[in-house]
């Protein structure tokens, strides 16, 4: 079965003077307080990216990932697209190729499970793409 919406956007893979940046797509039906994100790790040519390089952009605001729990009045609207930021300088040059990973996970608040608990879903997807 082909997947029809990928967490990373087919060409989205850019080299910036800062790093490198990918496109996200939200794969659920509703959009989402950027607060549902619970967990957002990167890969890049099978190395873990440190969280402290990894900026998570909605909206025209960037985030880094620990303040993405406080972010309640953020939304992360479906028919848009987020910009996963990787600062690393240099990294990604444009015409390379690289292995993107990215792994998150997506808790939906009005779906409860249990006292306390909402259903989360974990979504892994891997993609190489030449940067541009």
């Amino acid at each position: 079965m082909r997947e029809i919406i990928k967490l990373v956007e087919d060409d989205s893979l850019k080299a910036t003077p800062a790093g490198c940046e990918v496109k996200l797509r939200l794969k659920w039906y509703r959009s989402l307080p950027v607060s549902c994100i619970e967990r957002l790790q990167v890969s890049l040519d099978g190395v873990q990216v440190d969280p402290a390089q990894v900026r998570f952009g909605v909206n025209g605001h960037q985030f880094k990932l620990e303040e993405l729990a406080d972010l309640v009045e953020e939304f992360w609207f479906i028919q848009d697209s987020a910009v996963l930021s990787i600062v690393d300088p240099g990294k990604v040059k444009t015409g390379e190729a690289h292995k993107v990973r990215v792994e998150m996970a997506v808790r939906f608040p009005y779906i409860p499970i249990g006292p306390g608990k909402f259903l989360t879903h974990i979504h892994d997807y891997s993609t190489e793409q030449v940067a541009h």
